[in-house]
This record gives C-alpha cells, structure tokens and sequence, in this order.
C-alpha cells in the first residue's frame, strides 16, 4: 500500500533527493524493459534465421531428389519398353489416378561473350540518336526497362525479344547488329526446376505452393 506525503512538508533538498531517485527508477526501468526487448529480438532473429535455413536446405534436398528419381523413372519408362530415352528440356509424370502431376523443366543459362559489348554499345547509340533528342524520357525508359536485366546488365532474353520488335523499326542496321548480338551469345550451364500439381475438388490442376511470394 502506497504512502502519501505531503510534499509541502519536505525541504527543497528533500525534493531534490526525492526527484532525483525518481529519475533513477525510471531510467533502471527503461534499461531493463531495454535488455528485454533486445533479448527478445536477439531471439526471434537466431530462432527465424535457423527456421529459415532448416526450410532451405529441405527444399534443396527435395528439389534435388524430385528432380533426380524424376529423371530415372522417365528414363525407366523407354527402357521397359527397348527404346533409347529421349532428351528433352520438360516432361511429367502422372499418378495412376491421374490427379498428381511432377513436372521437370531445363532452361539453359545464356550469356555474352566479350565481343557483345562492341554491338551493345553500338545498339545503344542508334536507339539515342534515334529517340533521344525526340524525348529523353521515352529513351531512358527503353534504355532502362526494355534492355537492361535486372542486375544492371544486358540480359540476352531481353535483347532477344528486343530483336523481335526492333524489326517493326524498318532499320537495316540496326537489325544487323542485333543478328550479331545473337551470335556473341554462349550456353554456359542448365538449371532444372520442378513442380507438383494437384487437381482440386473441381477437377482442376492446382500448383502446390512453396514460394512465400505467393503465399
């Protein structure tokens, strides 16, 4: 139970004294509501990060085992029957039912060789000399969301389907040297991905999500 006092009672040193042990109280207080929150945040940063990596390495593990026994029974299914399996980028394989379905893509990894830069410089002046003066937004615009990637440098799928339409365009050199930028391209690896499908109540495929992004 809580003792009043009467302040007019105390001394201007007494207050002062008084005052100043409240301070203190208060600072003790907020220095210990301080290293709790920070023990609390420490904690859920370790405990999610481990979570996090734990799932990682799961679905790496998944990926790699789907993707490999995949493989093998596509392979066992031309085997049983005396062919030679066929290489392809995408295929699938379907339960007896019917209503699960794993499917295997392989998309190459292109990229540019050094000889690129010459013709993407060259690409880069004749689209500045033609729109630049006209309207330089409309030529950052291009510049920067219809050939750039992502990372800042020239991704060869974009300018590949820059290829396309620059046609539309009706400049004899400027599509020559986008013919020239398609030959500086280079396979440098395949990545493979998988994913599974479910067909729901209504007969219809389902993708079964494991992507937060979408979550």
């Amino acid at each position: 139970m809580k003792t009043s006092i009467n302040l007019e009672s105390l001394t201007e040193e007494q207050l002062t004294e008084a005052l100043a042990k409240k301070r203190e109280e208060k600072k003790r207080i907020n220095a210990n509501r301080k290293k709790i929150f920070n023990e609390e945040n420490d904690y859920f940063c370790k405990s999610t990060a481990e979570k996090f990596i734990e799932i990682s390495n799961a679905l790496k593990i998944l990926k790699e085992e789907t993707i490999t026994e995949a493989y093998r029974l596509y392979n066992e299914m031309f085997l049983l029957n005396d062919k030679k399996p066929k290489e392809v980028k995408s295929f699938m394989r379907k339960n007896k039912e019917g209503n699960i379905m794993v499917v295997v893509d392989a998309h190459e990894r292109i990229e540019f060789t050094e000889e690129a830069t010459v013709h993407i410089n060259t690409i880069k002046d004749i689209f500045k000399n033609k729109f630049s003066s006209r309207n330089k937004g409309l030529y950052n615009i291009l510049d920067g969301l219809l050939i750039k990637g992502r990372k800042g440098e020239y991704d060869p799928k974009l300018l590949a389907k820059s290829r396309r339409q620059v046609k539309d365009l009706g400049d004899e050199t400027l599509i020559k040297e986008f013919d020239k930028l398609t030959d500086c391209q280079r396979v440098v690896g395949t990545s493979r991905y998988c994913r599974v499908k479910v067909k729901d109540t209504n007969d219809k495929w389902q993708d079964i999500n494991v992507q937060f992004s979408s979550l």
